[in-house]
């Protein structure tokens, strides 16, 4: 049988000995044999009461140059000793994954498993802590179940804790020092399995279908529509995320910093061309270009060129393009018209952005999240030389950041699809009598709320085009790819909220008066 593993990570003097002392005195463990395996030493010194612990220090020294020699060890003790739990006390300046490397090693693999990580904090001093000591602490945060955090004595120094460690690991649970009862249960709760779960909510899915089924008969609401709906904007945008979330990846992990500082051109006017013929030559919808977005900045594609991509790709690119020109009966006019504003219109909102930088990082993470891998690693990408080294990054990064992403799409397109099937008619009955200017506001606001892939949003425009003018049709085909509700779902999973809005309005205003002044002036 699997001996059981607890770590404990956190900086040096952060009180994780003391928290060791507190928790392996209790006299309900007094029976229990453990092995206390350290591997950094602080001011306070492990001492067992009960005489129930045994325990072992290895030195980063040995860690760094003899970790097969520390691994040997340990399984001597484990085959020579019978214990009943492993208790490890992590180097705080060691990555937590050489702690999970080793434990994979044979025969440790079979002889125990990490069932539960503890991250201990001293919240006075996490932000300095974060900025000196590179990746390996928010890495260590990242991978562990829960936090914590002693030093906490004000409701803003808890907000300002729960905000930090959630934005390095979403949902991760916080105890103070003085809510060890609290943390007591669910460090040693049974651990789900994830097929079990599964099951479970799909049951708890059925049930609910049959309890509302009578509300949404009652009040005449659309179930089955709005399921319709939701399973196909899902259908048409997971593929395009999957190929945005791999090119992201790609560039994360295989371009080097250095390489885009020296190739990536200085000037504004270069910089923003290059984002605009990169938008071109790739075939993403507005779903992919959120992913590989995030990428750039975090890669330092300065702002403006990275706000331009991201707004150009999806109105301009080759496919965008072609489903533009079937659904439109090959009018060249109306594709031309299309791609004509969408540059124009990019370029704008780069240049915006140029002219008023937002205040601070645009990323949720601030200056931190540049420091920081998204996938969690946080490793020094530029260091691993192998391709298997590169390539399992690689795979780390894409799995983690579909999931990051695509629980933001899935709530966003929930949300689009009610707006859909219950708000449509709303705006064509505003539209009666309108004048051009509203007319286009409507396109575009019903745009933002349908949330459809700029693949297919053409035909759906074309539906349209006996109601609105053409000018309005075509805000409808330039804001609608370039911001949605699902693309600002997705934007909130990495992007600050200052940033989202500042670039939703800026664009909506853009947009506006691009398509209202050459439609007005042109006639279209």
């Amino acid at each position: 049988m699997e001996i059981p593993v607890y770590a404990l990570t956190g900086f040096l003097d952060a009180g994780k000995t003391t928290f060791l002392n507190t928790l392996l005195n209790r006299q309900d463990w007094k029976d229990v044999n453990i092995l206390v395996i350290q591997f950094e030493s602080g001011e306070e010194d492990f001492q067992s009461q009960h005489h129930n612990c045994y325990s072992i220090s290895f030195p980063k020294k040995t860690l760094d140059q003899q970790p097969m020699q520390v691994v040997e060890q340990i399984q001597e003790l484990l085959q020579t000793y019978d214990f009943d739990e492993i208790w490890m006390e992590w180097n705080g300046v060691v990555p937590f994954s050489t702690l999970q490397a080793m434990l994979l090693q044979e025969p440790l693999r079979s002889l125990c498993k990490l069932q539960k990580v503890i991250h201990v904090a001293d919240g006075a001093g996490i932000e300095g802590l974060l900025g000196r000591t590179g990746g390996a602490l928010p890495e260590q945060i990242a991978g562990s179940d829960f936090a914590l955090v002693r030093n906490v004595h004000t409701r803003a120094d808890r907000k300002r804790i729960s905000r930090l460690l959630n934005g390095i690991n979403p949902g991760i649970e916080i105890y103070e020092t003085d809510d060890y009862e609290d943390l007591y249960r669910p460090l040693f709760r049974r651990r789900e399995r994830p097929v079990n779960l599964f099951f479970l909510i799909i049951v708890l899915l059925t049930v609910l279908h049959f309890v509302t089924r009578p509300v949404f008969e009652a009040y005449r609401i659309p179930a089955n529509m709005i399921i319709n709906v939701f399973l196909g904007i899902i259908l048409q945008a997971v593929p395009f995320l999957l190929i945005g979330v791999l090119l992201s990846s790609a560039i994360q992990i295989f371009v080097p910093q250095s390489f885009i500082e020296r190739r990536f051109p200085k000037s504004l006017g270069a910089g923003m061309l290059v984002a605009v013929l990169g938008g071109f030559c790739l075939p993403v919808c507005d779903c992919a270009s959120i992913p590989i977005f995030r990428s750039l900045v975090k890669k330092g594609i300065p702002l403006p060129a990275a706000v331009t991509f991201m707004a150009a790709t999806p109105v301009i690119n080759p496919v965008v393009i072609l489903s533009t020109y079937y659904a439109f009966s090959g009018n060249m006019a109306v594709v031309l018209g299309r791609v004509g504003f969408g540059i124009i219109a990019a370029v704008i909102i780069g240049l915006f952005f140029a002219a008023w930088p937002p205040k601070g990082s645009a990323l949720s993470g601030g200056a931190l999240d540049r420091l920081m891998c998204s996938c969690g690693c946080y490793e020094d990408v530029d260091s691993i030389t192998t391709l298997s080294g590169k390539l399992g990054l690689f795979i780390r990064h894409s799995q983690a950041e579909f999931f990051s992403v695509g629980k933001y799409l899935v709530i966003g397109t929930f949300i689009a699809s009610v707006s859909q099937v219950l708000g449509t008619g709303i705006f064509t009955s505003a539209q009666k009598g309108a004048g051009l200017a509203v007319s286009i506001i409507i396109m575009m606001t019903m745009a933002f709320v349908l949330s459809l892939c700029s693949s297919s949003d053409a035909v759906i425009a074309r539906s349209f085009a006996n109601q609105f003018p053409m000018g309005a049709i075509m805000g409808f085909l330039v804001f609608g790819p370039m911001m949605d509700i699902k693309n600002v779902m997705m934007l909130s999973s990495g992007f600050s909220k200052s940033f989202i809005v500042k670039l939703l309005f800026t664009a909506f205003i853009v947009c506006f008066a691009v398509v209202f002044l050459f439609t007005g002036l042109g006639g279209m």
